[in-house]
Parts: C-alpha cells; sequence; structure tokens
C-alpha cells in the first residue's frame, strides 16, 4: 500500500543533494527518480531541480508490513511522522531469525498494524535481549539512512545507566580496549590488540553495599562493549555470568539504556529522550 511522508524544506539546495543529505545511497535516490516517487510541491521534478526553502518534497512508499505483527503493548517514549521511539524491556530480543520467536519488532509490527501503517519495521540500533531502555525505529527510508549514519559514526549520544560488582578503582574513566570475536566461544567478545577500536566512557553515581551505580556513555558501539570493558576493567555487571558477574540480586544483565539525544532528521531539532530505570534496578538502588 502507498505511504507518502512529507519532508519539509530548510534551506535552498538541489533535490539531489537534499537526498544525499540523509546519507541515502546514489542507487536508491537513482531508483526513487526512475519510478517516480519524489514529488516537489505535488508535481515530479528531476534531481538537478533547485529547491526553495519551504518546499515541500514528498516521497511515497509502496510497501507493507515485513515482520509477523503482534498485538501487544509498547512503552512509547516519543513518536513523530518519521520516528518511533520506544522503551524495550527486558527478556525480548529486537528482530529473531526464528520464527516461532517474538521480537519487539513483531510489537512494533502490530502497533503499526493497528495505526493502518503500511510499512516496513525499521530499527536504528539494536540492544541486547536482557538489555532494558531507548531503541529508535524510522518509519521512512530518509530518516533510516540518517540514524544509521550518525549512529555508525558515534554522533548520536546515547548514555547508559547499570550496576556493577564492587567499587571502581577511579571515580570516571575513559576506557580504551579494543575488541574482538572470541575464536573459543561464538557468544562471547573478548579484548584483543587486534580487534575493532572501543572506547566507554564511565561516571561513578552510587556505592552500595557490595555494588556500584555507574553512567556510561559510549564513543563506540562494538557487540557486549558495555559488559566487556567494564568486566576487563575489574567490574563486571551484576547479572552478567558471561562475563564474570555473579547473578546476584538480580536475574539478568544490570544494564539500561537511558537516554538518547540526537539531531532530527527532518526538523533538525534536538531531540532527547529518557526512558526511566526499571523496576528490578531501581530496587536495588534504593537498597544501603
Amino acid at each position: 500500500m502507498l505511504h507518502k511522508f512529507d519532508y519539509k524544506v530548510l534551506e535552498d539546495i538541489h533535490l539531489r543533494d537534499y537526498l544525499l543529505s540523509f546519507y541515502l545511497s546514489r542507487s536508491k535516490i537513482y531508483k526513487l527518480f526512475l519510478e517516480k516517487k519524489v514529488l516537489v510541491n505535488g508535481e515530479f521534478k528531476n534531481e538537478s531541480f533547485q529547491l526553495n526553502k519551504g518546499d515541500i518534497v514528498s516521497i511515497s512508499l509502496d510497501e507493507e508490513i515485513d515482520f509477523k505483527p503482534i498485538d501487544k503493548p509498547i512503552d512509547i517514549l516519543y513518536e513523530d511522522d518519521y520516528l518511533l521511539i520506544i522503551n524495550k524491556p527486558s527478556g525480548i530480543i529486537i528482530h529473531s531469525e526464528d520464527k516461532n520467536e517474538e521480537s519487539l519488532s513483531d510489537y512494533v509490527a502490530g502497533y503499526y498494524k493497528k495505526q493502518g501503517l503500511h510499512l516496513n519495521v525499521r530499527y536504528a540500533h539494536r540492544l541486547d535481549k536482557e538489555t532494558t531502555g531507548v531503541i529508535v525505529y524510522c518509519k521512512d527510508i530518509l530518516s533510516h539512512a540518517y540514524m544509521n549514519y550518525y549512529i555508525s559514526t558515534h554522533d548520536i549520544k546515547r548514555e547508559y545507566r547499570c550496576l556493577v560488582q564492587g567499587y571502581p578503582k577511579e571515580k570516571s574513566a575513559r576506557l580504551c580496549y579494543p575488541i574482538g570475536s572470541n575464536r573459543h566461544d561464538s557468544k562471547k567478545m573478548v579484548v584483543s590488540k587486534n580487534g575493532k577500536e572501543a572506547i566507554t566512557n564511565f561516571e561513578l553515581l552510587y556505592k552500595y553495599k557490595g555494588y556500584s551505580l555507574l553512567r556510561v556513555i559510549l564513543e563506540t558501539g562494538r557487540t557486549h562493549q558495555i559488559r566487556l570493558h567494564l568486566s576487563h576493567y575489574g567490574n563486571p555487571l551484576l547479572g552478567d555470568s558471561l562475563y564474570g558477574g555473579q547473578m546476584m540480586k538480580i536475574n539478568r544483565v544490570a544494564l539500561h539504556s537511558y537516554k538518547i539525544e540526537f539531531i532530527h532528521p527532518v526538523t533538525k531539532e534536538k531531540i532527547s529522550v529518557v526512558a526511566n530505570v526499571p523496576q528490578d534496578m531501581k530496587s536495588l538502588m534504593r537498597e544501603e
């Protein structure tokens, strides 16, 4: 079914350059023009057309929901015509290859169906199954390309809260440990001099009896980065048995995606979204 997205132009620019500013690939741009999917103020224009501030660029997508719609509630933190940001619960993955396993994207598909939105389900990033908190979905191809690019360049600020065993040696630190695959265990990552650059910043917020609350900001986004870095530093996360954490007081990895900040792909306004710490971690933050 056809769904039209409108974009208000904020500065004078050529149409092709406007689409490129979202980091949409040239091949996809070429296909949009070939199929006459791009309109300016309701009329088809070629890619060299000069846009003026205030013009409306429209892109029509002929799509259907591409995940299994499951009608379960989702905790919506922010929504507009282009983005859907939700608070992910623990115990569910973003996307499953197993058709018998439910995923968060299936729940988003169910929400789209109820709203009459015939759109592909596009997640901009992932969180581990046990991790809770902020996750971003994009409704249109321009916003998706934009968010993917800025997440890959680490220009989107992502802040976490986590509970770790013991007390860090420093009140704050910048951890720079390269991360690579574990040849002996496909489920784990390892710190390796031949791995990819990975940088994690943390700040000690509070000390409890035997464990600590940390504020964590990523400069990169490698698989299991926070879990591996803090374990390597000497303070594994509570509940993280994979990386040496004890299953004490909580039955999952005590990691929460707390906040995301970025410039909106279409409006260029600053967006800041917070997901409150879930109850299982919050109860441990009350203990003295």
